[in-house]
C-alpha cells in the first residue's frame, strides 16, 4: 500500500485529513438498499423513512443500482415494465433522494478494506465512506454487513 500511495503522491493521512460531509451524523446506504426499494422487494417500505433523512452514498450508487435492475431483467426476475419503473425510481432518487459523494477520495481506503477482507472495491467503497464519516451503514448485502461489523461500523437493517 505504501508503494501505491507513493506512486500517486498521496499523503498517508489522506483519509483523516478530509472534512466530514456536513458536520452532522449521516447514514450511508449501498446499492442493495436502493435496489430493494426500487424493485419493491420485501421490506422496501422501511427504506422510505431512511430516504427522508437524505442519506449519503458514493457517486457510483446509481450505476450499480441500474446494473442490478438490468441483471434482474435479464434473469427474468422482473418484467420490462418493472425494470423501467425501477430505473425511473433509481434516477429520481439519485437526483434528489440522497447526497452522492465522490468515491475517488475513498479509493485507497476502499482498496485496503477490499484487500484485507477479500471483497470488491465497489463494496469496500461504501464501507470506507461510512468509516470516514464515523456513521452507520445500511445494507442488505450479507458480505458487506459482515465486513462492516468486523470494521466496527454500526449496521442498520435496510
Amino acid at each position: 500500500m505504501r508503494f501505491i500511495r507513493s506512486m500517486l503522491a498521496i499523503p498517508p493521512d489522506l483519509e483523516v485529513s478530509l472534512p466530514t460531509l456536513s458536520g452532522r451524523t449521516v447514514t450511508v446506504i449501498d446499492s442493495s438498499v436502493l435496489v430493494a426499494y426500487a424493485l419493491r422487494e420485501d421490506g422496501w417500505e422501511g427504506v422510505e423513512g431512511l430516504l427522508r433523512e437524505r442519506p449519503h452514498s458514493i457517486e457510483l450508487l446509481p450505476v450499480e443500482a441500474a446494473n442490478a435492475v438490468l441483471m434482474a431483467l435479464r434473469k427474468r426476475r422482473i418484467s420490462e415494465k418493472e425494470a423501467e419503473e425501477a430505473l425511473r425510481i433509481v434516477h429520481a432518487l439519485s437526483e434528489t433522494g440522497f447526497t452522492l459523494v465522490s468515491h475517488l477520495p475513498l479509493l485507497l481506503s476502499a482498496w485496503e478494506i477490499a484487500q484485507q477482507h477479500e471483497i470488491t472495491v465497489y463494496v469496500a467503497s461504501y464501507l470506507a465512506l461510512a468509516r470516514r464519516e464515523r456513521t452507520a451503514i445500511v445494507s442488505r448485502d450479507s458480505t458487506q454487513v459482515r465486513v462492516a461489523r468486523v470494521l466496527g461500523l454500526r449496521v442498520l437493517e435496510g
